[in-house]
């Protein structure tokens, strides 16, 4: 377990060594605030932004920041990985794996039916699928942050060197 902190702690830390990293992070991070609020706005007919403001309860302020901080950290991890590495291999998994988790963290600031139906429309989910997201989305949540601490981790072993198929 100390281990897995401390490889965490390594790629969490190292690129934020580096100024541009963190205005990177910071920049990603507003980003993605601003796309998970952004996307029920636009994918429901009628729906504001100040109506939108005013659905949201402190809960779901509070996981749109974790989901956005957690998907800004990686994508900068993943910048950082590319640009010291003259030869990439090995980061292809932890991309691809990272891209799943970006789009499961936007499914899944979803809270409302006629925030996520539209969304799921797009990819062609029913609406079965949708009510079943609804009923366990804390459980959907808590899956995508685990996804996206994985692919965080996965990233921090490959600047720390552990692994070189991750």
């Amino acid at each position: 377990m100390r281990q897995f902190l401390n490889i965490l702690w390594f790629g969490i830390r190292e690129p934020f060594k580096n100024k541009n990293y963190t205005f990177l992070f910071l920049s990603l991070l507003f980003i993605f605030f601003a796309l998970f609020v952004l996307i029920p706005v636009r994918t429901v007919s009628g729906n504001t932004l100040a109506t939108q403001l005013d659905i949201f309860t402190g809960r779901d302020y509070t996981v749109l920041i974790l989901l956005s901080s957690l998907s800004a950290l990686f994508i900068t991890m993943q910048v950082y990985v590319m640009r010291q590495k003259r030869k990439v291999s090995g980061v292809g998994t932890a991309t691809v794996g990272g891209l799943g988790a970006l789009f499961a963290g936007i499914a899944g600031t979803a809270f409302c039916a006629s925030c996520l139906a539209p969304l799921f429309a797009i990819f062609g989910i029913g609406f079965g699928g949708t009510l079943f997201v609804l009923e366990y989305r804390w459980y959907f949540v808590v899956a995508i942050i685990l996804f996206m601490l994985i692919a965080i981790y996965l990233t921090a072993r490959k600047m720390r060197r552990v692994c070189n198929s991750c």
